[in-house]
């Protein structure tokens, strides 16, 4: 059976970061809360957060910047299916380069346009405009990792990939934010981010077993299972800081 050529992107996930519902509820009405004008999301992929909080506050202009294609028009359909699309612009860019400024700025999972997290935070802070507010997501190490874990992870992983959480928040407090909610995932988001991502695989797998790329795709599933399993649970967690930036 080979009903598609291969498997689908994000299928499975609501958004592209470890989140449980209620976290996302509750992100989506603090953002909202703030009644911010301008809206940026770096790295937005589909922008499912900025879609909702856009949606939450009706005079809202709002950008996702990202340069997937793909990603960015599941987001048009998204913000049509939502009646924002008016509100709403997905636009084809490095995020690393956006300069206009914004009452909220979102950037989640988007690190790696910047260089590090600290580079990030320097980054983003030009663009929140002051009294404005940063909802920034990343990795962090739960503790310091050994050489023998670091070499069950992704191949090339560094000890500096990620901070651990205090000094994530350390270097936002050295940027000039201020931190008004700290927040950790639990292991069960991780679990369930990790096996949706691999859904779109796995599905697939089950309905084109003898498919011409199934090896393919199999070993690319089980290796980044792996990954997942054998490497960064437990050890590898996901922050969301929200942050202010002071009145001038």
């Amino acid at each position: 059976m080979t009903s598609y050529d291969g498997p689908s992107r994000y299928g499975f996930l609501e958004c592209n970061s470890p989140i449980a519902a209620w976290r996302l509820d509750r992100q989506v009405e603090e953002c909202a809360a703030a009644q911010p004008r301008v809206i940026v999301d770096i790295g937005c992929g589909w922008g499912e957060l900025l879609q909702r909080v856009t949606a939450k506050v009706p005079g809202a202009k709002a950008y996702g910047i990202d340069s997937d294609l793909e990603l960015l028009e599941r987001g048009r359909a998204g913000a049509a299916a939502r009646g924002i699309a008016d509100r709403l612009e997905f636009v084809e860019y490095q995020g690393a380069d956006w300069t206009e400024p914004a009452d909220l700025v979102i950037s989640i999972g988007a690190v790696h346009a910047f260089g590090t997290a600290v580079d990030a935070l320097r980054e983003l802070y030009k663009i929140v405009k002051p009294g404005g507010r940063l909802l920034i997501g990343d990795g962090v190490w739960n503790r310091v990792a050994t050489e023998t874990e670091l070499a069950a992870m992704w191949p090339g992983t560094k000890p500096s990939d990620w901070l651990l959480l205090p000094e994530f928040v350390n270097a936002a407090i050295a940027t000039g934010f201020r931190p008004l909610r700290v927040e950790s995932v639990e292991q069960s988001e991780w679990d369930d981010f990790e096996s949706q991502f691999l859904a779109d695989k796995e599905v697939w797998l089950l309905a084109n077993p003898g498919h011409p790329r199934a090896a393919e795709v199999r070993e690319q599933a089980d290796a980044h299972r792996d990954w997942w399993l054998r490497g960064h649970r437990g050890l590898l967690g996901f922050a969301y800081l929200t942050l202010g930036r002071p009145v001038e």
